[in-house]
């Protein structure tokens, strides 16, 4: 069994999430991608997300009709800051014999060294890197890139300046975001 495990703050989910996820299951030939929400990134510390179980509602409404895709929600029941070697240890011991490929976005290679126990995550998991059309480093890890021009950060500055995030994400996520009435900081 070879399973895609992809975290992430999700802060919202949008196609370029699920574009990328979806390339990688089929270059990968991966049975499952399973994203797995952080309940507080220890990368952004100073930026508390929003409230972890309407992230978890956004994602798990975007992926419903996704046979291939599942969500974990193990990060924000853990509670507190989300550690990936935590995760990853969980999985080896419920799939022995899985092969366990962890999504990183292009963003986080730089990062990725000063991540808990990177060592042991290194020898528990095969790196994927998620790549948006940017430019991806010394080409240690393999690559799966898609140009795709979306980020969280772009949704959330559009909708609180009053913009069309129409085509960004899943239908079934605005309709959510719009009934918490997310991002507008007003």
């Amino acid at each position: 069994m070879r399973i895609g495990l992809y975290g992430g703050s999700f802060d919202p989910v949008h196609f370029g999430h699920l574009i990328l996820a979806r390339e990688a299951r089929e270059q990968l030939g991966l049975g499952k991608v399973v994203f797995i929400p952080a309940g507080q990134s220890p990368h952004k510390l100073d930026c508390p997300p929003t409230p972890a179980e309407i992230r978890l509602s956004l994602l798990r409404s975007a992926v419903a009709e996704e046979a291939e895709f599942a969500v974990d929600d193990r990060e924000i029941r853990r509670g507190g800051v989300s550690f990936t070697i935590q995760t990853v240890r969980e999985y080896r011991a419920e799939f022995p014999d899985a092969e366990l490929f962890y999504f990183i976005g292009a963003d986080n290679v730089r990062e990725l060294s000063t991540w808990m126990e990177i060592g042991e995550l290194r020898q528990l998991v095969q790196f994927v890197v998620l790549a948006r059309g940017e430019s991806v480093g010394d080409g240690e890890f393999p690559v799966i890139t898609r140009q795709v021009d979306i980020s969280s950060s772009e949704i959330r500055n559009r909708i609180a300046r009053g913009l069309s995030v129409r085509y960004l994400l899943p239908e079934s996520t605005c309709k959510e975001i719009t009934q918490f009435k997310l991002y507008r900081h007003d």
